[in-house]
């Protein structure tokens, strides 16, 4: 897992995020607000989104590997506030390739790709 702190807000980075997301052509399935979530039920956390997001032609060719994989897809990013300072965090390929069968699969290199695409966006 890659965690890299970032000079905005969570909420800024997060709307970067899904405008950058929806800019490369992916789907955004789900916004999570678990800060939102807490306190709807009378509970504080710091600031928390998770970005589930994706693009079925990539993700179905990782199931077809190993479908197991349909655990952690559609793939997600979260955006935290922790100890004063707002953090992205995403899987790496080698993450993937440590829980699931997918060693050297090309899908892996396009979503390292990806993420490093959405950083470049969120801090440029």
């Amino acid at each position: 897992m890659k965690k890299i702190a970032v000079n905005l807000s969570v909420a800024e980075s997060a709307e970067r995020l899904k405008k950058s997301i929806q800019e490369k052509g992916f789907m955004i399935f789900c916004d999570i607000d678990h800060q939102a979530n807490a306190k709807s039920a009378d509970l504080d956390m710091p600031a928390s989104r998770v970005l589930i997001f994706g693009n079925p032609v990539a993700g179905t060719k990782l199931m077809q590997k190993d479908i197991t994989m349909s655990f952690d897809l559609p793939i997600r990013i979260a955006v935290v506030e922790h100890e004063g300072e707002t953090l992205v965090i995403h899987q790496t390929s080698d993450g993937y390739c440590s829980q699931y069968d997918v060693d050297n699969h090309p899908v892996l290199d396009k979503i390292e790709q990806l993420f490093a695409a959405l950083l470049l966006d969120l801090t440029s």
